[in-house]
């Protein structure tokens, strides 16, 4: 930070949450600027000036936020031996970044890679996570009792999915074209949803992830969140966060350039969920499908 910015500002720059949920922890009394309780979130905060949040320091940092398109072949990790592309590469100095959530190799779509982990464990949450919209080419008749088993829940060999939102796009002699949302991240889930009910499927792409839609990005193709797109996310990441209630088992897992201590009001809020750092190849973790 070089020049002066509002203290609410700072503290979302910090990853301690959207500008909503900053505002309430400034107005709590949570916060001090130099020894001093500063209650007003649009109080000017200075390079030099000390900031603690429920006694612990916090720093303004440079967080990125970017959306790929990810084609197929391509890796969802940061590493993978096995594969020729990870999608860490399809942005420059991609490998300071985490992607959040996975999609397996032969599936495309959307996937937000960021530095910013408070942001990454809320949105991950493998039972809360965001709504995740997909379209799926898959191989026969689209029933309504097909329909109806998706839109209800589907019992697999590691329990009974929750219910999903699914429209039937288009159907063909031999294929049908069909829109489903997920709350879940369970490894390949959607696809075996879908042969579950008879459905193999032949192509899956993930067409929105949380409120962030993939209009006008090109596969392979990647670009900057905006300032309004990181905040529709945060809150969202924050909603999950409500979701989850009690159910917190530990502090966020730290990713890239993420040294500084998670204040106790964020940590109390953000669900746990598995430690990430390198996952093994193919490992589809939450979000994954």
């Amino acid at each position: 930070m070089s020049q002066p910015m509002n203290l609410v500002v700072y503290l979302a720059r910090a990853g301690l949450g959207s500008r909503r949920s900053c505002d309430e922890l400034i107005r709590n009394g949570s916060v001090t600027v130099n020894d001093k309780v500063v209650t007003f979130p649009r109080e000017k905060i200075d390079p030099e000036d000390v900031v603690l949040v429920d006694g612990e320091p916090v720093e303004a940092r440079e967080l990125r936020y970017f959306l790929v398109n990810k084609p197929r072949g391509v890796a969802s990790t940061r590493r993978d031996p096995h594969a020729e592309r990870v999608i860490v590469d399809l942005v420059p100095n991609g490998r300071i970044l985490f992607p959040v959530g996975r999609l397996d190799v032969d599936t495309t779509g959307l996937i937000v890679l960021t530095n910013d982990g408070v942001l990454a464990n809320r949105l991950m949450h493998p039972r809360y996570g965001v709504p995740k919209t997909y379209v799926a080419r898959v191989r026969g008749k689209v029933s309504r009792r097909a329909l109806g088993t998706l839109r209800q829940g589907v019992d697999l060999e590691d329990g009974l999915t929750s219910p999903a939102e699914v429209n039937l796009k288009k159907q063909s002699a031999k294929t049908a074209l069909v829109e489903i949302t997920i709350h879940e991240g369970r490894k390949r889930q959607v696809r075996r949803m879908f042969a579950a009910v008879g459905l193999p499927v032949e192509d899956l792409h993930r067409r929105r992830y949380g409120p962030i839609a993939d209009k006008g990005l090109e596969p392979g193709g990647y670009r900057e969140l905006a300032g309004d797109e990181v905040e529709a996310l945060r809150r969202a990441g924050e909603e999950v966060a409500a979701a989850v209630g009690g159910e917190v088992e530990g502090p966020p897992v730290l990713l890239a350039a993420e040294a500084a201590p998670v204040p106790e009001a964020v940590r109390a809020a953000v669900p746990a969920v598995p430690a990430q750092g390198d996952p093994e190849p193919e490992s589809e973790g939450a979000g994954s499908v």
